[in-house]
């Protein structure tokens, strides 16, 4: 036999792994994801590269190391980390293609990197590429069920996927048949809830608790009407003190706080929370900081947003916190940096997000702020309701002699009520809102009509919610369209399935 062949028939009998990659997520690997889920992304990439030495064969270190790129660019937005990403998007799925085919992270680790790229594509507004990815992901993930349906780790990103597609409004049904998925709330909620148990329970899989928790307090938060289970999610990650470590689940932590009438609790979280530089910035925590200090009315709000403008790369928010600027100075008592403030929104950040979208309406229209109705928002924003009622009903302006401010002191009343636990006298200000404000362009008839439907689906009265879910995304508002319609479509959602 020439003595060539021998050495190549050889080379494969010794190192058989050379022309096939494994999956072995150890307890090293373990180490690894659980550094970079709390933004530790020196020390995840060290435990990365002790592995790829260890075990060469190994292909979850390459998985692992696309969570680095994944997440430093969700976080940060920057242009240069983002061509970076796609870049080596291609070489470590060359290298995962290369892996064992019959193992249930094979589909699955190549489904997590095309739904980690879906998701920054949606940020730099490469909304086409990003559906090829969702669908192709998804595709992975529901053969990989099929041939492995006791495989736990899929069922998060299952979840995931089934949940947002469940709230996509009804007139972008074309979105949903270019992704080739369909699915429920309460489908993608239970998928996750079955990670999420086991991981409570099993110290094989508990590195997905964080991750788990992470998702549903999002959910919840956003897509859900009733709030028990929030307050479960909150219960679970306050037990565990190495949550309060993490600057992850300090941000799910501080919105749920924020959303629930905790803003004193958000606050001190926020301002406590884990700095050194082991972490990767999160600037975006400066953004929630400023935010809940100004729901409290702070006078060193605008310190925090000075300090997100002056770190954060990326381009969202960005006009929202020059708006929030210019509030912060007009409940302060300051018309002129009322109005420089307002003037930077045109120039500055872009508009993807309903926040950035709203503030730059806003500035081009050079709309005129109501002093007292502003501090009212700002309070009730926080959960002070007696603060921001009290802020309305002693004022003496009379708000009819303007109709947008008729409008907004209507529905802040009802949204205060509401907050505030007296859903049943909120309901007369949130029909009054709808009837006087159905055909303007601002949001509160729209998210009067949402919030009633979140009522009586509390009250189980379904015909009465689904009738008002319907309103709203029928609405002409202009002002927080997206969102509104969103939660509306999730509010249909959850009742169609019921």
């Amino acid at each position: 036999m020439n003595r060539h062949l021998v050495f190549v028939v050889l080379l494969f009998v010794a190192f058989p792994a050379w022309s096939q990659y494994s999956y072995d997520f150890n307890e090293n690997c373990k180490e690894a994801y659980s550094a970079i889920i709390s933004l530790k992304f020196e020390e995840g990439q060290k435990l990365i590269e002790e592995e790829k030495s260890i075990h060469p064969e190994n292909n979850i270190p390459y998985l692992l190391e696309n969570y680095i790129h994944f997440l430093k660019v969700f976080i940060s937005e920057e242009d240069d980390l983002f061509e970076e990403l796609d870049d080596k998007k291609d070489d470590i799925i060359d290298r995962l293609k290369d892996g064992d085919e019959n193992s249930p992270y094979y589909r699955y680790a190549l489904a997590q990197v095309n739904l980690q790229s879906a998701v920054v594509r949606t940020k730099f507004k490469e909304y086409v590429s990003a559906t090829f990815e969702i669908n192709k992901a998804y595709r992975l993930l529901v053969k990989n069920k099929e041939e492995f349906p006791e495989f736990l780790p899929q069922y998060v990103n299952l979840g995931l996927l089934h949940t947002m597609i469940g709230t996509i409004p009804d007139n972008y049904n074309w979105a949903k048949k270019m992704v080739g998925i369909s699915g429920t709330i309460d489908q993608g909620t239970g998928e996750i809830l079955k990670v999420l148990n086991v991981a409570l329970n099993d110290e094989d899989y508990s590195h997905y608790k964080g991750e788990c928790l992470f998702y549903l307090s999002f959910i919840q938060l956003n897509l859900m009407s009733s709030k028990d289970k929030t307050f479960e999610y909150l219960e679970i990650i306050e037990q565990d003190p190495e949550n309060l470590k993490n600057p992850m689940s300090v941000y799910a932590l501080a919105r749920i706080y924020m959303s629930s009438g905790m803003n004193d609790k958000a606050i001190d979280l926020l301002v406590n929370r884990p700095k050194g530089s082991e972490f990767y910035p999160f600037h975006y925590l400066d953004y929630l900081t400023a935010l809940a200090k100004l729901h409290r009315l702070d006078k060193d709000a605008d310190d925090y947003f000075h300090q997100f403008l002056s770190s954060f790369k990326g381009s969202n928010y960005i006009k929202d916190s020059y708006q929030k600027l210019a509030w912060h100075h007009f409940v302060q008592g300051s018309d002129k940096k009322y109005n420089e403030y307002m003037a930077m929104i045109i120039d500055n950040g872009n508009n993807v997000v309903d926040a950035d979208k709203q503030a730059q309406r806003s500035a081009e229209k050079g709309e005129v702020q109501n002093y007292h109705l502003l501090r009212s928002r700002l309070l009730f924003d926080g959960g002070y309701y007696m603060e921001a009622l009290t802020e309305l009903t002693s004022s003496t302006k009379n708000y009819l002699d303007d109709s947008k401010d008729s409008l907004e002191y209507t529905y802040r009343i009802g949204r205060i009520y509401h907050g505030w636990g007296k859903s049943d006298v909120s309901i007369t200000y949130y029909e009054k809102t709808i009837q006087l404000g159905a055909t303007s362009e601002y949001y509160y008839a729209a998210n009067s009509a949402l919030k009633l439907g979140n009522i009586y689906e509390e009250k189980k009265q379904y015909k009465k919610a689904l009738y008002f879910y319907e309103k709203a995304q029928s609405m002409e508002n202009r002002q927080y369209r997206n969102s509104i319609n969103q939660k509306a479509k999730a509010g249909i959602n959850r009742i169609e399935n019921k």
